[in-house]
């Protein structure tokens, strides 16, 4: 456990036409968000995408830029939603998080958001050890 709450992104990837229950899958979501918060987990947002043949996607190519439909890639899992948490317990978040795949079977990532304390100024001995 940390010490220092930072915001995490939780990203939810799957294959959009895996989910075995909807409805369960959605009450998993609710279950989550309440355990979130009596364990101390702050959901700032978060969204459900939609389907990734709903997208566009801008390429910069030698002929300058390309606009396409979606989907981009031939992946078995697409990211299908997200949330924004903050927390000062990742690895208890994802213990919580676990339980939104019994329904809906993917991969869970948890990424910090840039520009916090990991992104932080360098020390002065990290500084003088550059120059």
């Amino acid at each position: 456990m940390t010490s220092t709450p930072r915001t995490w992104t939780l990203l939810l990837w799957g294959d959009p036409d895996a989910c075995l229950d909807l409805g369960a899958s959605y009450a998993a979501h609710e279950r989550f968000a309440a355990d979130c918060a009596a364990h101390g987990h702050e959901i700032l947002g978060g969204e459900e995408l939609a389907s990734p043949t709903a997208g566009r996607l801008l390429r910069v190519g030698a002929d300058g830029p390309e606009l396409s439909d979606g989907p981009f890639a031939e992946l078995t899992e697409q990211l299908g939603g997200f949330y924004l948490i903050r927390t000062a317990d990742p690895d208890g978040l994802l213990h919580l998080a676990a339980g939104l795949l019994e329904n809906d079977p993917g991969t869970i990532e948890l990424r910090p958001v840039g520009g916090q304390d990991a992104q932080a100024a360098p020390t002065a001995d990290a500084a003088s050890v550059a120059s």
